[in-house]
């Protein structure tokens, strides 16, 4: 049975999975709170729900979940005989993802984007492949080129405005970036992707102040979101940071930005770049290290998302878990050895940056100048934003400052 999804797709499936499908991608797209939800029923669908179920698995950057993706997407693929074109491309994308082929990834979903631009479930993770591989122009050249079959009457038009600001705000292109993340937000109040691109707006041109009150007013809509508004609200301290509210940004980190025993990536590298920036402007942390290094230490052998990596590594060095440090450099090198993406980034960049990381923690200052230096140029690799890559350049010139 083919029917059509929210965004005029069609999908080789009966209602009720075409239902599951569509309110799984709305979560996901609106970075909602009840994504887990979907998760069961998605798992007993047909190609394209496994396939989805894979892609959200793999982004979650557990090596568990990340065989439960490989499955899922073999048994996707093999009972893809009746599936359409576009159902197929997918499914090829998300299994070169799955393989730890990210520049195929990136073709496959650009070819069938062409094709079928209203996806927009393959439309948000291009996006996120394309940031990860640095190719920030291409993010802006994507929106600008689906932005045409895109009629006011598809649900959530605002997303494409929210994307394309983030792509120009990562490209340098501030103005621009700017206002399209300010209408977004205005055409759709709860889009936290748009509310994000406009604060690094504000943090990359150091407008402090416009940084530090751009989230008043919307602690509601943050509220009422997911686990993504934790990193909206280490958006705002570092704003409040660089104007010496050190006790707002203290409790902000307790209150919102830390949470106690999570072990997801982003909550994670969030808090430790926070805790360092803090200690290079002086400020005692007290004992905050230990509860974070502790979910850091689970993560433990699980090397595909080397900027999460290379946080990990200065929260067990901060720490004092020096075996979980040693175990966890150990297992860097290791899946260097391999032939992914990962392992190619790790080779370049990742592994000295870990290691620099760990030395600028134990105050080691000559030896993290001697790491970081040389692979200054290529951190950008490493995945995350030109804000949260800061704290690469802050340790670095830190730790050359003490050397001195």
């Amino acid at each position: 049975m083919t029917m059509t999804d929210r965004w005029g797709c069609a999908v080789t499936a009966g209602a009720d999975e075409v239902a599951v499908i569509d309110d799984a991608v709305t979560d996901y797209l609106t970075m909602a709170p009840g994504l887990e939800r979907h998760l069961p029923p998605l798992g007993e669908g047909g190609p394209l729900s496994k396939a989805i179920l894979a892609q959200f698995y793999l982004q979650a950057h557990r090596r568990h979940l990340a065989e439960r993706a490989r499955d899922l997407i073999a048994d996707a693929v093999g009972a893809a005989g009746g599936v359409s074109d576009r159902e197929r491309a997918v499914l090829g994308a998300i299994e070169a993802s799955v393989e730890g082929r990210p520049r195929e990834a990136i073709d496959r979903f650009d070819r069938m984007l062409h094709d079928h631009p209203t996806d927009a479930f393959a439309l948000r993770v291009q996006h996120h492949l394309l940031f990860a591989a640095g190719r920030t122009g291409e993010m802006v050249d994507l929106v600008r080129r689906v932005r045409p079959a895109w009629g006011d009457d598809l649900p959530l038009i605002s997303l494409l405005d929210g994307q394309e600001a983030f792509g120009l705000e990562e490209s340098g292109r501030y103005a621009e970036a700017e206002a399209i993340g300010r209408l977004a937000v205005e055409r759709d109040p709860t889009d936290l992707w748009a509310i994000h691109a406009v604060a690094h707006v504000f943090q990359m041109q150091r407008r402090w102040e416009e940084g530090a009150n751009w989230l008043d007013g919307r602690e509601d809509v943050l509220d009422a979101g997911g686990g993504f508004t934790g990193h909206l609200w280490w958006h705002q301290s570092l704003p409040l940071l660089a104007l010496g509210r050190h006790d707002e940004v203290l409790a902000l980190f307790d209150e919102r930005i830390h949470k106690p025993g999570s072990e997801e990536g982003l909550d994670l590298s969030n808090a430790v770049s926070l805790l360092a920036r803090l200690e290079i402007a002086g400020v005692d942390v007290g004992d905050r290290w230990g509860p974070l290094a502790e979910p850091c230490a689970v993560r433990l052998g699980q090397h595909s998302h080397v900027f999460n990596d290379t946080h990990y590594a200065l929260a067990m060095a901060k720490a004092g878990r020096d075996d979980d440090l040693e175990a966890h450099l150990a297992g860097m090198a290791a899946w260097s050895e391999g032939d992914d993406g990962a392992a190619e980034v790790i080779r370049v960049v990742g592994l000295a940056t870990a290691t620099g990381l760990a030395a600028w923690a134990r105050g080691r200052w000559r030896e993290a100048v001697d790491e970081l230096e040389p692979v200054a140029d290529h951190t950008w690799r490493l995945g995350g934003s030109h804000a949260q890559r800061d704290v690469y350049t802050q340790i670095r010139a830190h730790a050359a400052r003490m050397a001195a």
